[in-house]
């Protein structure tokens, strides 16, 4: 590798040019790929693990599989999460895709009925339903 540098240098005219000339481009390359799809990543998983650290019993959450609940307990690795009452599952923490509120209705939870909600509601209305 060496004898290849002190070629290239001792062959141009100007005396390094062309090793800059080679040089330069790579290095923005990796410069800009750092910087628009390393980095964001990098942040993107930093705050998924801040998320997963933060987790606590009543959050509501959606599992990769897309499956929305509540969590019951918080362990080292695992969850337990309550999906309809009285049905609990025990889920790895990393299968955790967000909280429910981001893929429900934006990032706000308040305008995002809770799961216990809409299940009153819907009791409600098959009770008007079969009422009239």
């Amino acid at each position: 590798m060496g004898e290849l540098v002190q070629t290239l240098v001792t062959q141009s005219p100007d005396g390094g040019s062309a090793l800059l000339s080679m040089v330069l481009p790579i290095g923005i390359m990796v410069v800009v790929m750092w910087l628009f799809m390393i980095r964001p990543e990098r942040k993107k998983q930093t705050e998924h693990q801040d998320f997963l650290g933060s987790l606590k019993r009543g959050d509501e959450i959606v599992l990769n599989s897309g499956i929305i609940g509540k969590v019951q307990a918080v362990d080292e690795r695992t969850l337990t999460v309550e999906v309809a009452d009285k049905v609990r599952l025990r889920v790895l923490k990393v299968s955790v895709s967000g909280p429910a509120a981001r893929f429900l209705g934006g990032g706000d939870g308040d305008k995002v009925p809770k799961l216990d909600e809409k299940a009153d509601k819907k009791d409600e209305e098959k009770a008007e339903k079969k009422a009239s």
